[in-house]
């Protein structure tokens, strides 16, 4: 029972600051300019000082991993890939098989995935999972051109998938953990008072990010679902976190690393899929209407699977 309730009062939070964020836009306190800019701010600004510090203020040679990488990696893939055959066969060319593709395997773990793992891991994990992050966003980036260029036919702007390689070598995401790492690695010492303010600009980071992705919300597309969003949902919130999880423990993995697997393959479809369909298709809608159930869905998905988890004596 405590394990259940600590479990509840850790996961729970999230999504209602999550649910907050929709409440906020609903009833006109933000509106559509403040959460771009909010969201531009977070990405650009708050999260690479996040990802930063977590990195070059530890030595990332005792917190790198290549086994885990090795099962993200692989685990990304098998999702991928059954998502490409379980859309060939079901899905005709141009019809949505990209987004399909794209909301069953692609999650978002850089913002509800880091603050779960955050809430119920602790600071210690933060930074194990941000070096998992390191190598996982440029994948999912590459993976997701891939998938929207190749499944659909109906491409709405030729020039996306140049433009897409472009900011995933402009993310600054991706530039903040590689200069933190070359100063993990170099010992290069960070002045106290950087940190302290870096600290002060990170902590914005969750709270506003999450509220960012309830404004994005449109609980209109729930009159809109259809076969293909709810495959994809069955794919992102059960297919995934049990494949990554069975995989995981069956080389080892248990306890704070083996929640960090299970986290991020049960996170809800990443936002900038929707973003990212909806410029390079005419599917954006589904993407949304992904985003939206596998994000309402998972804040029952998550708490239940760490439960057995925990039943299991695996956490």
């Amino acid at each position: 029972m405590a394990n259940t309730l600590f479990i509840i009062n850790t996961v729970s939070p999230i999504f209602l600051i999550v649910i907050l964020g929709w409440v906020l836009r609903k009833i006109g306190v933000i509106q559509e300019e403040f959460i771009r800019q909010s969201t531009k701010f977070v990405f650009n600004v708050t999260l690479p000082v996040l990802i930063f510090l977590k990195l070059a203020t530890v030595d990332f040679s005792t917190i790198f991993d290549s086994k885990i990488i090795i099962l993200v990696y692989s685990c990304i893939f098998i999702v991928f890939f059954l998502s490409w055959l379980l859309a060939k066969i079901f899905i005709t060319k141009g019809n949505g098989r990209g987004v399909f593709i794209q909301g069953g395997f692609r999650p978002n773990n850089v913002i509800i995935g880091l603050a779960l793992i955050m809430n119920i891991f602790g600071e210690d994990a933060v930074s194990r999972t941000v070096m998992i992050l390191t190598f996982l966003v440029p994948l999912d980036n590459i993976l997701s051109v891939i998938a929207l260029t190749i499944s659909d036919r109906q491409n709405k702007r030729s020039k996306a998938l140049t433009e897409m390689i472009k900011s995933i070598a402009l993310n600054p995401v991706i530039i903040a953990a590689i200069v933190a790492i070359i100063i993990s690695l170099l010992r290069v010492p960070i002045p106290r008072v950087l940190i302290s303010t870096g600290n002060y600009v990170a902590a914005i980071t969750l709270p506003l990010a999450l509220i960012g992705v309830g404004g994005t919300l449109r609980i209109k597309y729930l009159r809109q679902t259809s076969f293909i969003t709810l495959g994809a949902s069955i794919v992102k919130l059960l297919v995934a976190p049990i494949v990554a999880t069975i995989i995981g423990v069956s080389i080892g993995y248990t306890g704070t690393d083996l929640g960090i697997i299970f986290i991020l393959f049960a996170c809800p479809t990443a936002i900038v899929s929707y973003i990212l369909a909806e410029a390079m298709t005419t599917h954006g809608e589904i993407a949304g209407n992904i985003v939206l159930t596998t994000t309402l869905a998972s804040s029952i998905i998550i708490p239940i699977g760490l439960m057995l988890l925990t039943y299991l004596n695996l956490l």
